[in-house]
């Protein structure tokens, strides 16, 4: 069984770089291997703090794309094309000023979202859930009619049934795993592609 080491290649490469977490490589290998955006592109950035997301997604879009990014917690960032809202994503007004800010439909929709954790498992995976769910009624808004997401979730009871949720908003939604998450961690991402707009 592998051992979780906190200072691992991930943690040191994240340092070198100055990103805030090792979350960011996360980010940056779906989007190497999955080709979700091309520079111009406009993207949301649900659960942005501390920041690592909006930095690897500034440098994906480009100076001619435009990122925002909401969480309940502020961050600084310095590039230019990035817009970073504090407040919660179920608040109309938040949802409604990001999509004012993005200056149109995005492209992609990112979720990193965790709800501060109780170690009560059941209560936990409940709270993420919910975030989760949140994070896709936001999206079927936001998104263009063929964009895509990328949401981060945790294999749980309800996970085959979060999984069924995505349906009717993609074409297609698939699980997986990235390198960088942690040894042993119930952690994966849901890439949900085809974004279907919808009727009316």
């Amino acid at each position: 069984m592998a051992r979780y080491q906190p200072r691992d290649k991930f943690y040191w490469r994240a340092r070198d770089r100055g990103l805030p977490s090792r979350a960011a490589f996360k980010l940056d290998e779906l989007l190497a291997r999955h080709r979700l955006i091309r520079p111009g592109a406009r993207v949301i950035d649900l659960g942005c703090a501390p920041g690592g997301w909006l930095a690897v997604l500034a440098d994906a879009v480009g100076p001619a794309g435009r990122v925002v990014g909401i969480d309940l917690a502020a961050v600084r960032i310095a590039a230019p094309n990035v817009i970073a809202l504090a407040g919660d994503l179920r608040d109309a007004a938040i949802q409604a000023e990001a999509i004012a800010r993005l200056g149109g439909p995005a492209d992609l929709v990112t979720s990193d979202l965790s709800p501060k954790l109780s170690g009560i498992a059941e209560r936990d995976q409940a709270r993420g859930a919910e975030l989760l769910i949140a994070a896709l009624d936001f999206a079927r808004v936001a998104l263009r009619p063929g964009g895509a997401m990328v949401a981060k979730a945790f294999m749980g009871g309800a996970f085959d049934e979060i999984v069924a949720a995505f349906g009717p908003a993609f074409a297609r939604v698939e699980p997986t795993r990235t390198r960088a998450s942690r040894p042993g961690s119930a952690e994966l991402y849901l890439l949900a592609t085809g974004h279907r707009a919808r009727p009316g």
